[in-house]
């Protein structure tokens, strides 16, 4: 790939910022009365209909950029991560999440035998839980499912399970932060007879995990009788198979997923043991699926996530949007906010290049939102009459006819429509009634899913992976590593030791009184 993506990337940069001058001295009309701007701005896809044709853009930006995408060859760094090439560049790691998703493998690639020998323990596991073939330490079925992770290790199996999860006889409860009232009452309605712990962490080093996991394990302890063997109730995802206690199940995963893309990996387990075999299958089926569609569709007009990644594009270096909002019409897709945050901004949230110089565009926006239409109560006052640029993805669910709900879901699905059009058209009003005006022209996309199940939910995560690389891949950043994240874990460490202690030589003064005026208060408590 000889190619100069930074000049490339610099003059086409130069060029968007004449186009939004432009398009935003133009009323909103010459865009939505265009002939055809829905047929032409919409893809249907592995059960997802998108709807960019309430984007910010026309035909002439499109062309600009889709001239871009060719011109710098992003399709082909696509096929470099399928293909397991290093683009993990500052951990000289390939990025395996695609592999872990295809069901044919080929047996003589030794990554790939892994992939399917973690993937068959781990479907084995989760079968003989579900069937009561594994049983409890008193001979009682499991019930109930601590999984104890954060970050990567839990967002998107917790995104998953709660969208799909309908199991009353299997429960799961997902633990994250540290927080021991909480996690004392949550188990304080469960008995350790049928409650089955999992513990998710990559390095098996994350301290929020390891101290969960420790006070659970202490609570197992506690609740049984001297000698009981427990060992039934514990299993360990991770990298380091050797850090887990001795003869407690330890499912694999590989170094070269990276966490917030491990939901592919042996870290699916809680989406296989809450929702069976076949929907976890059909989870990643829908994924693979997308891979083809993305891998094999050269043109960036019809590639999907290169069409996707090509509008954000647009709209953080066009029309200078700082924030990107997520907003799901539908509670069960109310986890997907915090997972897409993860990826794009861990991802992408970066401002040196793979050669470490500086990079000369804004990268990643502020990804959040919410779950609607609570939000259209709380900050949607600031989208539309606020003074900050941003975009938006709006995910709704296709309302089943037949459903004894359909009014509801209908009334959803229509606000969802409503928001996304007045974001872009806003509200003209008279003179004497200026307060109410919204003046629009922020740009935002609408998914459809054509059904909420495993396979579109598959289709949707790996849509927006590739969508977020390709950014990565423009803006000339290393996407696969969390120099940033790991960075604040030695100082943290280093901070417990100081309330621990009275030395509080060499750090940062301001911190170091912080950390005075903290065990003053403690002090002054007792």
């Amino acid at each position: 790939m000889n190619v100069n993506r930074d000049s490339l990337t610099t003059e086409l940069i130069r060029e968007l910022k004449g186009e939004a001058k432009r398009l935003r001295g133009q009323p909103t009309e010459h865009l939505t009365k265009t002939p055809n701007r829905f047929r032409n701005n919409h893809q249907y896809q592995s059960g997802l209909l998108v709807d960019w044709s309430r984007q910010f853009i026309d035909e002439r930006v499109f062309k600009l950029l889709d001239n871009y995408a060719t011109q710098c060859q992003v399709h082909h760094f696509l096929h470099l991560i399928a293909g397991n090439e290093i683009v993990n560049t500052t951990e000289q790691r390939a990025a395996s999440h695609i592999q872990h998703r295809e069901l044919n493998h080929n047996i003589t690639n030794l990554d790939n035998q892994e992939i399917q020998q973690s993937r068959t323990e781990m479907l084995n596991l989760a079968i003989s839980i579900r069937d009561g073939t594994q049983l409890g330490y008193s001979g009682k079925r499991f019930t109930d499912i601590l999984h104890v992770g954060i970050g990567g290790s839990h967002l998107g199996a917790e995104h998953v399970c709660t969208a799909l999860s309908s199991n009353p006889t299997l429960r799961i409860h997902f633990v994250t932060a540290v927080n021991f009232e909480q996690l004392k009452q949550l188990l304080g309605g469960l008995s350790p007879e049928s409650t089955l712990c999992v513990v998710a962490s990559k390095s098996y080093t994350t301290y929020e995990t390891i101290e969960n996991a420790r006070l659970i394990r202490r609570w197992f302890i506690e609740r049984t009788s001297p000698n009981t063997d427990f060992t039934s109730h514990f299993v360990h995802i991770t990298s380091n198979a050797e850090l887990p206690p001795d003869r407690e199940v330890v499912l694999k995963v590989l170094d070269s997923v990276g966490g917030r893309y491990s939901v592919w990996s042996s870290m699916g387990f809680p989406i296989a043991l809450t929702l069976g075999q076949e929907q976890y299958l059909d989870f990643l089926r829908g994924a693979h699926e997308m891979d083809v569609h993305v891998l094999e569709t050269e043109n960036p007009a019809t590639n999907l996530a290169i069409r996707l990644a090509l509008l954000s594009l647009w709209n953080i270096s066009g029309l200078d949007a700082t924030s990107h909002l997520v907003l799901t019409y539908d509670t069960r897709l109310r986890h997907l906010g915090s997972y897409l945050q993860q990826l794009e901004m861990e991802s992408n949230g970066k401002s040196m290049t793979t050669e470490q110089q500086p990079v000369s565009c804004p990268t990643s926006p502020v990804v959040w939102g919410g779950s609607e239409t609570e939000g259209q109560h709380a900050y949607h006052q600031w989208l539309h009459q606020g003074t900050q640029n941003y975009s938006a993805d709006i995910f709704a669910i296709l309302p089943d006819a037949s459903s004894n709900d359909a009014d509801n879901l209908n009334w959803m699905v229509a606000n969802a429509l409503a928001q996304s059009s007045i974001m872009l058209n806003g509200v003209q009003t008279s003179r004497n009634n200026r307060f109410k005006e919204i003046k629009g022209q922020h740009g935002s996309t609408v998914f459809l899913l054509q059904q909420l199940d495993a396979k579109t939910l598959g289709s949707l995560l790996a849509l927006y992976e590739h969508k977020v690389a390709c950014l990565g891949y423009f803006w000339r950043i290393n996407s696969f590593d969390q120099w940033g994240v790991e960075t604040g874990k030695p100082l943290a460490n280093d901070v417990v030791q100081l309330l621990q202690s009275k030395d509080l030589s060499g750090i940062d003064p301001t911190l170091s009184d912080f950390v005075a005026k903290i065990k003053f208060l403690q002090a002054s408590s007792d």
